[in-house]
């Protein structure tokens, strides 16, 4: 029978190899620390309007935030239509069973206070890359004469659950209906 013992020193890096390779198995299997492509916003295009007039080169401001903020902007044309495009960032926050985090999705115009001019606000906690978001976000219309409103959209892959939007831009019927089905 073959039998050695490790003394000392070979005792302790055996113990550390072995730890060090089981926190890996298990990280990589958990995927705690994998960072992967996360949808942060689906595009974005719309008309900004004040009352029936379109408010050209106007600068829209959209700020995403999931743990950390991403700012970006976009210039209304002359006919006060406006683009924002997808934002895909990597991160590991949806595999870490502990973090709850939502993501907040702010469209706005500045005006010198903290919310700015809202033109949509919505919390996404589950659904980010719903088709339901991807619809409303293709197409909005927003008029800043308008007061926001608050919508409760059923979201297409769930209809259990909605989204609670926060807009001045008009959801229309067809957009509702479309989105409950």
């Amino acid at each position: 029978m073959f039998s050695f013992r490790l003394k000392g020193w070979g005792t302790i890096f055996l113990a550390l190899v072995v730890l060090f390779f089981s926190i890996k198995v298990y990280a990589d299997m958990f995927s705690f620390f994998k960072k992967r492509p996360f949808l942060l916003s689906a595009p974005i295009s719309g008309q900004l309007f004040h009352g029936d007039k379109p408010m050209a080169h106007t600068r829209i401001i959209r700020s995403l935030t999931y743990g950390d903020e991403y700012v970006d902007t976009a210039l209304t044309d002359e006919n006060g239509r406006f683009e924002f495009a997808e934002k895909i960032i990597k991160t590991a926050k949806p595999s870490r069973m502990f973090d709850n985090s939502s993501l907040f999705q702010h469209i706005y115009l500045e005006n010198g206070t903290t919310e700015g001019i809202v033109l949509w606000v919505a919390s996404i906690s589950i659904y980010n890359d719903s088709q339901t978001l991807k619809d409303l976000l293709s197409g909005l219309v927003c008029d800043v004469s308008q007061p926001p409103q608050t919508y409760d959209i059923p979201i297409k892959e769930d209809t259990r659950h909605t989204f609670a939007i926060y807009t001045t831009c008009g959801l229309v019927a067809t957009d509702i209906d479309s989105a409950a089905n």
